[in-house]
């Protein structure tokens, strides 16, 4: 008798609710409160299941070395048929929904098991599909919280997450251009069901930004076509990993999956466009400032507010491609490379290349003015009202750099 996916489903019953799954390595945080559930229909627990002390620390301390391999594994037996999974790193050890995520591995169907429907056992029960990663070369050495992101292939659409702290040694703790050029290369991590866009039964999805490292561990036949949308819908948050057509994450020209990892993609740019332009904007990095005085004037001089992300859009070539923006003139729109480079416009407001497009202009803040042009640094000085104030400058901070105090 042929049985469908929606049937496979809904016989997986009751006695399935508790046995999802759970990441046991790297040691997640705050273990003891982690379920096993997906994150909440409405995100409002995302990243990493929020809820009070979410991010306590395991006794033991996971450290992993650039370049080394280290395990990946689950308990529980709820796999939904498997599907797609990714791993990323973000420098934030409290993540928030705007933490930047970058993704150093991808999974594209068989993950978390490669099976039909659910496997035997209850919510202890070890998963018997082996995985691994690498910090890939282009992470410097320091502290990190890592993601395990799942897209379930059969049953309800839903976005499964567990975070861990781990630390990363053996990087070098400099920026060299080779690191910056590497460091640049690891895409946004994919968000699905949890903000509006939905992804499709039935298929292991195929991320529309993979990154270079990418394994296949499902069935062929189960694994979307090539070119097809990770998700359909208007996304509430979730940046330039979102939405778009899926591309040959392969490093072989067929794209067809080969059951194993396929190491750097030649293609990772070009095979990946970019997201359509409904993609909500979310929050970039907040520069640092240094102001070494206090205005003599009353009027004070704050620091720039948190620069959104951009909505992005579908072109995917040229710094400074788009067109002048609506709200401010002179601004401009569009994707955008190096990462982190500012646009002072005027000398009234800025904006700043984040995850591959610029974001909305914002206006300086009162009695200040900054440089205009594009360039690393966004220099800022105070006018006539606020001359006392010293310069101060704002600094593109590379992923994966830590300041040290």
């Amino acid at each position: 008798m042929f049985i469908t996916s929606k049937v496979i489903a809904a016989l997986m019953g009751a006695s399935m609710v508790n046995a999802h799954m759970i990441m046991s390595s790297p040691t997640p945080y705050s273990k003891d409160t982690l379920n096993n559930s997906p994150l909440a229909a409405d995100g409002s627990d995302f990243p990493c299941k929020l809820r009070d002390n979410a991010f306590e620390a395991p006794e033991t301390e996971t450290i992993i070395a650039v370049g080394e391999s280290h395990p990946l594994t689950f308990v529980g037996s709820a796999t939904h048929g498997g599907g797609s999974c990714q791993i990323s790193l973000t420098t934030d050890l409290k993540p928030s929904k705007s933490s930047e995520w970058k993704v150093i591995k991808s999974f594209e169907g068989g993950c978390p098991a490669n099976v039909d429907g659910n496997m035997s056992g209850g919510p202890d029960a070890p998963d018997p599909y082996t995985f691994d990663f690498k910090i890939p070369e282009g992470i410097a050495a320091g502290k990190y919280t890592l993601a395990w992101t799942w897209f379930n292939r059969i049953g309800n659409r839903e976005m499964y997450m567990n975070c861990a702290p781990i630390t990363v040694s053996g990087g070098s703790s400099k920026r060299s251009e080779e690191l910056e050029r590497r460091s640049s290369s690891f895409p946004p991590m994919f968000v699905a069901n949890v903000n509006g866009c939905t992804t499709k039964e039935s298929v292991d999805i195929r991320f529309p930004q993979p990154g270079d490292n990418v394994e296949y561990k499902g069935q062929p036949g189960n694994l979307a076509a090539e070119g097809s949308e990770a998700c359909t819908g208007t996304p509430t948050f979730g940046g330039s990993g979102v939405t778009g057509s899926s591309g040959s994450s392969s490093g072989s020209s067929s794209g067809s999956p080969s059951g194993s990892s396929s190491g750097s993609s030649s293609g990772s740019s070009s095979g990946s466009p970019s997201p359509p332009a409904e993609s909500a904007p979310t929050a970039a990095p907040v520069p640092e400032s240094t102001p070494s005085s206090i205005p003599a004037e009353p009027e004070p001089v704050s620091s720039p507010a948190p620069v959104p992300a951009p909505a992005t859009t579908s072109s995917s070539s040229g710094s400074e491609s788009g067109s002048a923006s609506g709200s401010v003139s002179g601004a401009v729109t569009g994707s955008c490379s190096p990462e982190g480079q500012w646009n002072c416009i005027s000398g009234t407001a800025f904006q700043r290349c984040a995850s591959g497009t610029w974001s909305a202009a914002q206006p300086m803040p009162a009695g200040t003015q900054c440089n205009a042009g594009v360039s690393e640094e966004l220099a800022i000085s105070a006018t006539m009202k606020a001359r006392h104030v010293s310069s101060m400058r704002f600094r593109n901070r590379a992923f994966g750099h830590h300041a040290h105090a």
